[in-house]
């Protein structure tokens, strides 16, 4: 079976830092179900705090509708467990050295 980018609904970002948590954002706000992935939970709430609060600045400009945030943010599953990435997914950051 041949995966085309159409197929892809489901992506991963490892690291939920400044450069993580933007790449989620951009992956939900497609449309995409995205996995957020890091080592402790407090990177993946600062995450999601910075995710709603960019989305907040979004809907004050008028890019999105205030209903859509929720949705978004829905589509944000974060977690520190790695086998929560065993799904196909798509890679979106390239790993640390240190990690291959």
């Amino acid at each position: 079976m041949k995966m085309t980018t159409d197929a892809i609904r489901t992506v991963a970002v490892l690291g939920a830092g400044t450069m993580g948590n933007g790449i989620a954002h951009v992956f939900a706000r497609c449309g995409y179900t995205v996995i957020l992935r890091d080592v402790e939970e407090s990177f993946l709430d600062r995450a999601r705090d910075s995710i709603a609060k960019n989305l907040d600045r979004e809907v004050k400009k008028g890019k999105i509708a205030e209903g859509d945030k929720a949705k978004i943010i829905s589509r944000v599953h974060a977690t520190t467990d790695l086998s929560q990435l065993r799904a196909p997914i798509s890679p979106s950051k390239r790993c640390p050295n240190a990690w291959t």
